[in-house]
């Protein structure tokens, strides 16, 4: 048996090419696959309320989300693990003092001020309203796992360079997920992690498990597993530490790999 870990956006989904939903080749080789006995999550940055129904409906074996930070199988929580109260309020300092506006994410909720109306905004293209608008601060940033603002592009690697300069390695930045989303995480939570805590209780070792992704977040579970796998789309660092390089979501990347892996 094998447990495979999926990224979602720039893995199964492509926003840029309107690739919105899990395409019927791949879903018909994620059902083969687990039809032989292996064992199929999702592995993605998105908080549990980002996951859509249509996700869902793949029939996944459970959840690493958030990054790592959080994890689900057979529909109950196993493993969550949190920013921690100073470091948070931290997070938060930094972003007050720049001027932009964040979410923060917890494990089953995802906060916002009402008056963050590019954050709303945003994330309502695709989701609806998925946000707490009316919290205390202090109780959310205990529960508190990810941060997120929006940076454009040309501004990320400013952005980036600040982040680090400020956190001296204790966050880690990625904002390759949609255009203009930039996450903020601790350094000590990672897909890798969050992977871990699956196969342990799968008891399966890291040969037995197989990675999917295109963004630096997947880069530490590419790395771990047993066969790495970057998409065609994927960022030149994914690609140059994974074992595999399959073709682009656009081309049903991931249904060419499982043809020819399983």
């Amino acid at each position: 048996m094998a447990a495979l870990f999926f990224d979602v956006d720039g893995t199964l989904l492509d926003s840029y090419h309107g690739i919105s939903s899990v395409t019927p080749a791949v879903r018909s080789e994620l059902a083969r696959v687990q039809a032989q006995g292996h064992k199929i999550f999702l592995s993605s940055g998105r908080p549990r309320l980002l996951i859509t129904d249509d996700l869902l409906d793949v029939g996944w074996d459970g959840l690493v989300l958030v990054n790592g930070g959080y994890v689900e199988m057979g529909g109950q929580s196993v493993h969550e693990e949190r920013m921690g109260v100073e470091l948070a309020q931290s997070v938060v300092d930094f972003l007050d003092d720049m001027d932009e506006p964040y979410l923060v994410a917890c494990a089953r909720a995802i906060y916002t001020l009402p008056t963050n109306d590019d954050i709303r905004d945003f994330f309502a293209r695709g989701h609806g309203n998925i946000f707490t608008f009316d919290f205390d601060l202090n109780e959310v940033l205990p529960q508190a796992i990810k941060m997120e603002t929006l940076v454009p592009r040309e501004d990320r690697p400013r952005m980036t360079a600040k982040i680090m300069d400020a956190f001296d390695g204790l966050i880690s930045c990625d904002g390759h997920g949609g255009e203009g989303t930039f996450e903020l995480y601790p350094t000590a939570i990672s897909k890798a992690k969050g992977i871990q805590v699956v196969l342990d209780r799968l008891g399966l070792s890291r040969a037995d498990a197989y990675a999917f992704g295109d963004g630096t977040n997947d880069l530490e579970m590419i790395r771990y597993c047993g066969c790495g796998v970057a998409m065609g789309n994927a960022e030149d660092e994914v690609k140059a530490g994974a074992d595999m390089v399959c073709a682009p979501v656009w081309e049903d990347g991931v249904a060419q790999v499982l043809r020819e892996l399983f």
